[in-house]
This record gives C-alpha cells, structure tokens and sequence, in this order.
C-alpha cells in the first residue's frame, strides 16, 4: 500500500542511486522507467515527489521485499549525506537531514531517532517510501561505518499498511 499523496519535489540525484542500487536487473529499469513515461532519470533536476515515490512502489511491487532492503542499503553508498556523518550514531541521527536534501514538500514527514543505550537505537519514520526501503537504508547506513544491524520493525503498525509511521528498533 502506498502513503498517500503529497505535493513536493524529489531530488534526482536520490532516485538516480535508488536505480543504480538495482543494476543488476537493467531490464527492469528500463520498464519502469517507460512506464512512468521517461528513458532516463537526470540526476541533476527534481521531479514531482508522487511520481518518484511511484517510481519506488512499481519497483518494490516487481522485486519484493528482501531485494528493496538490497536495493535500501545499496542506495546509500551513491546517496547524498551531510558532511562529517562518520558513525553510526552521527549517521543514524543525519538521516532526517539527508532526506531534507533529496525531498522537499510542505508535508513530507520526518525520520527521528534515539538512542536507547551505546549499541541501539529506536527510529520513527514519517517520510515517504516503501517500508522495506527503510530498513535498508537503515542496515546501509550502518554498513557504512563498519557496524553490522540488525533492524526489527517495532509495534505499531506500518505505513505500507496505513499506519502514520514506522518504527524500527536497530541493535548495532
């Protein structure tokens, strides 16, 4: 299920490393890129938020859940970060600030995050996007620096079912 719709821009540069995370399956690529009526994406311009975030439900609906976690932790070695993020807590705490580089709209929720003690983290997502995207841009963000996650999703319902957030308890 699809969060509802909301008016914003997305940056091309994110989308572009959401598809470069699925360069193993180019031929995928290009049908959802035709389908959504393009050849390619320009990493340098914006595009409608609802047409991108369609973009990530067609692929996630294609290629299931376990390859759109790939697809998540693949995604943040070529997404844009804030500079001087070189942990895994400075990098959990900048994942609402490098959403807000590649997202801009009046209503387009936010990613917040504890910490529960030196090796976890609670994280409460508002912004859109397929779930399991989440969790991997979260296992990816810990790969980043080094430190294995597990990443459970807590109670409270999901977006991808209608909730109004997702929280994911991380162990690092």
């Amino acid at each position: 299920m699809r969060a509802s719709k909301s008016g914003g821009e997305y940056n091309g540069a994110a989308l572009y490393s959401f598809l470069l995370g699925l360069g193993h399956s180019q031929a995928l690529v290009q049908k959802v890129l035709r389908d959504a009526g393009v050849d390619r994406i320009d990493p340098t311009r914006w595009y409608d938020i609802n047409w991108a975030m369609d973009i990530y439900f067609a692929i996630y609906e294609k290629i299931g859940r376990g390859a759109m976690i790939a697809v998540g932790k693949k995604m943040i070695e070529a997404a844009p970060f804030p500079p001087g993020l070189d942990d895994v807590k400075s990098l959990l705490m900048g994942l609402d600030a490098a959403y807000r580089m590649n997202a801009r709209a009046a209503d387009m929720g936010c990613i917040t995050c504890e910490f529960d003690d030196d090796n976890s983290a609670t994280l409460v997502w508002t912004s859109l996007g397929p779930c399991p995207l989440n969790i991997g841009i979260i296992e990816g963000c810990c790969s980043r620096v080094g430190a294995p996650a597990l990443v459970e999703h807590g109670a409270g319902g999901c977006m991808d079912e209608g909730a109004l957030s997702c929280t994911y308890l991380v162990s690092f």
